[in-house]
């Protein structure tokens, strides 16, 4: 009696599941009627229509689309239910291959299942073009593959092209920078590389990156047969922008002008005082990293007391044509001046207050712990340049015995101003004092520096590694840079010839090791220009399968190792 109340009172609940249904659907949509026809010649019209046998759902496909030869308007899709719908605005051309590129834009109701590299043609002519071509795109500087980029193919070799004229062929590279031109006719083609940031198919200098075969692709290396045809490799940069022209002036400081250019300057240029016919060398120039600003320090008192100067400037400009032709700018620079204050906030008269004191900014060394490399100049900077540098107050002492080292030299850097070379014979495990006297700095305002004082440490060389690449295969002078995990460049060398870049000292860590052809012996990597027929430098980077590049420095440890430059 017990038990049938218990079963009453607790009655076995039931548990609701779906029904499984089967397995889970992978297969994607599979096209089963077009108009026109996959691969059909002789068709002309203007709406286009592709069937499936299930329902499908569109993704991204306004950016996936891409058709070649490219349209000038980008049809709108339109689906409805298992049918795809592409209303044509343009008229086709005749005799032409047409392929539309989908991608995995396609993709089933249910699962979303895409379509893998979709792709759809037919012929306007009354034959299917059906050759093709491969190859890879990547940055010409690291290497790395480009994706998306737009790679145009073109029937004729003018050099404009890219800049003016749709392509007759357009393919996008894949996540590993592979791309496939199909459909294509029996002809030599030009092939250019862009990034296209805005979509229209031609080429925008400056703004986008481009690679390009410097010579004509052959007819001979296209074929139906993907497996047998030679591949394409494209290396691609970014040029300078077209245009050289003024893109601003200012004078931030009494004794500083600036000018600010679209780009480099390329050619001479000269900047002339109005009011001042027989005044020379009345600044000091210093250009910027890139070298698209520069910096004018005025030298002459009298000229850096007027608050208004008008001077001009004479320089090359880039014309409609993108010829350079001698421009001639009239500028007018204005220093806006500040009431003098004291440190209480409340004014002085301006022959009250003090002269600024400034001195030197150690920029090479960091840390708590400056420790000094044998043979490595200590850099200095200063805050504006120097009219005078009084050697003798700069006084260096080895700090054991505090005897005074007198064989020191103070450069000038030969492109900034502001920059100095302090070069010593460093001594390892010893340690030194610096003392900057007041009055070893005088600027062109006549500021001079307080008493800046210094200690540093030779380097202890059990604490750090070396590293020996035998190079082999070197043709032209070739930069070797040992960069951090990320690419920055931390050591560098200059070798010629093949013989060895030796990195001494080399603070313990994983490094990577990076080549650069050196064609032009500048001693820096260039890019590339398209209408020169100018390849950027060539670039190289140590790998292996076991560490994928990464090199270990150990403390107190010479890594020894061989590269050989691949030929080209």
């Amino acid at each position: 009696m017990t038990v049938g109340v218990v079963s009453l009172l607790f009655p076995r609940c039931a548990k609701v599941v779906s029904p499984t249904g089967g397995p889970k659907d992978t297969i994607p949509p599979v096209l089963v009627n077009s108009t026109p026809k996959a691969n059909a010649t002789g068709w002309r019209g203007q709406k286009i229509v592709l069937e499936f046998d299930e329902f499908i759902q569109l993704k991204e496909v306004q950016q996936k689309l891409l058709i070649s030869p490219p349209l000038k308007t980008k049809p709108m899709p339109n689906q409805k239910g298992k049918r795809l719908e592409l209303q044509l605005n343009d008229t086709l051309k005749a005799n032409t291959t047409y392929t539309f590129y989908f991608s995995d834009a396609i993709r089933d109701n249910n699962e979303g299942n895409p379509i893998k590299n979709f792709i759809f043609s037919f012929s306007t002519g009354d034959v299917l073009d059906t050759l093709s071509l491969s190859g890879r795109v990547t940055n010409s500087f690291t290497n790395e593959p480009v994706e998306n980029a737009l790679v145009m193919l073109y029937d004729s070799p003018t050099d404009t092209l890219p800049y003016i004229t749709l392509p007759n062929h357009i393919a996008k590279t894949n996540k590993d920078g592979k791309f496939t031109l199909v459909n294509l006719k029996p002809l030599d083609y030009k092939i250019v590389a862009i990034t296209d940031n805005n979509g229209n198919y031609l080429y925008n200098q400056g703004s986008e990156d481009i690679g390009y075969s410097s010579t004509l692709i052959s007819k001979d290396l296209l074929t139906a047969n993907d497996t047998e045809k030679k591949k394409v490799n494209l290396r691609m940069f970014r040029e300078q922008p077209p245009h050289q022209v003024l893109a601003g002036y200012d004078r931030p400081e009494r004794y500083l002008l600036t000018l600010n250019f679209s780009r480099k300057p390329f050619g001479k240029y000269q900047l002339s005082l109005i009011g001042f016919p027989n005044l020379k060398d009345w600044y000091l120039a210093e250009p910027n990293l890139s070298g698209d600003s520069l910096k004018f320090w005025i030298t002459n008192t009298e000229v850096a007391n007027r608050d208004t100067l008008m001077a001009v400037l004479h320089y090359l400009k880039t014309d409609s044509l993108y010829r350079l032709n001698p421009q001639t700018d009239s500028l007018r620079f204005l220093f806006l001046k500040e009431e003098p204050r004291s440190k209480s906030g409340r004014g002085k008269k301006a022959d009250q207050v003090e002269s600024p004191k400034k001195g030197f900014t150690i920029t090479s060394l960091q840390g708590a712990v400056r420790t000094v490399i044998p043979g490595q100049p200590v850099l200095l900077s200063l805050p504006m340049p120097a009219m005078k540098v009084d050697r003798s107050k700069i006084e260096i002492y080895n700090a054991t015995d505090s005897v005074a080292i007198e064989n020191f030299s103070l450069d000038r850097d030969t492109l900034n101003p502001r920059l100095y070379r302090l070069k010593c014979d460093w001594k390892n495990l010893t340690d030194y004092k610096i003392q900057v006297l007041p009055g070893a700095y005088t600027d062109y305002t006549l500021a001079t520096n307080d008493t800046l004082k210094l200690s540093l440490t030779g380097a202890d060389p059990d604490k750090f590694g070396t590293l020996k690449v035998q190079l082999s295969g070197v043709t032209n002078s070739l930069i070797v840079e040992l960069t951090t995990e990320k690419g920055a460049t931390v050591y560098s060398q200059v070798v010629n010839g093949n013989s060895a870049a030796v990195f001494e000292f080399v603070t313990p860590g994983k490094y990577r090791l990076r080549f650069i052809e050196d064609s032009n012996s500048n001693g820096r990597w260039d890019c590339g220009n398209y209408m020169r027929k100018v390849q950027p430098e060539r670039v190289f980077y140590y790998t292996d399968d076991k560490t994928k590049g990464l090199i270990s420095i150990r403390a107190n440890w010479d890594t020894e190792m061989q590269y050989t430059i691949p030929n080209p």
